[in-house]
């Protein structure tokens, strides 16, 4: 099983820092709570822009400590999502993103 969420977590870092390959839900059928504007950037101090997100998004999943859980989302039912939590000294950011058909989808990114 850690072997698989390595593996997951390479995946998610890699779709993360391509442009093309990441989108964040949106509609009642993939509701997020993605303020990424509201939640202050610890590397800068300053609150994080879209692109800075998912760049710390991939920062983070490289990192060995990192821990993803899997989550069982109720919309869209069934869907696997991975979560996670990064500690700064602002509070600690909540993460959850999931896979997509060769995407990252960000369903949550707020303190």
């Amino acid at each position: 099983m850690q072997h698989d969420i390595n593996e997951i977590k390479c995946k998610l870092a890699k779709l993360a820092r391509q442009k093309d390959k990441r989108d964040v839900g949106i509609g009642p059928e993939e509701p997020t709570r993605w303020w990424t504007m509201s939640v202050t950037d610890p590397r800068s101090g300053k609150p994080f822009t879209p692109a800075g997100a998912w760049d710390f998004i991939a920062e983070e999943l490289d990192k060995k400590e990192t821990t993803i859980k899997q989550v069982l989302m109720k919309k869209p039912c069934g869907k696997l999502g991975y979560a996670f939590r990064v500690r700064t000294e602002s509070g600690i950011i909540y993460i959850k993103v999931r896979l997509g058909k060769n995407k990252i989808i960000g369903r949550s990114f707020h303190t």
